[in-house]
């Protein structure tokens, strides 16, 4: 089934928010990858907006990035996102392997 032009559009400005979100933060995909459970070719093709993303998987981006889900549909990736504190008890990211 084709998308939409409006479904097309969201997709990429979604995408492009998570992008610059994440290279805010100095994350790689390789290192989003390991904090949200998505795959970097997921993650590649989300940030391109070629690929639905289902809630779930926004939910979860959210999370590793930090931020709320609704600032992930900003529409100006250049506009300052609200960053979540992480949760008591715990540092800065921890990439390393267990």
């Amino acid at each position: 089934m084709a998308q939409s032009a409006d479904t097309l559009e969201w997709a990429k400005k979604i995408g492009s928010s998570i992008r610059s979100r994440r290279k805010r933060l100095g994350l790689s995909l390789e290192d989003l990858s390991r904090l949200s459970g998505s795959t970097v070719p997921t993650l590649s093709h989300i940030e391109r907006g070629t690929r639905d993303v289902k809630l779930s998987t926004l939910v979860s981006l959210s999370q590793a990035l930090r931020t709320e889900l609704p600032d992930l549909f900003q529409t100006d990736a250049l506009s300052p996102a609200k960053t979540v504190s992480p949760d008591p008890g715990q540092g800065g990211y921890d990439l390393e392997d267990d």
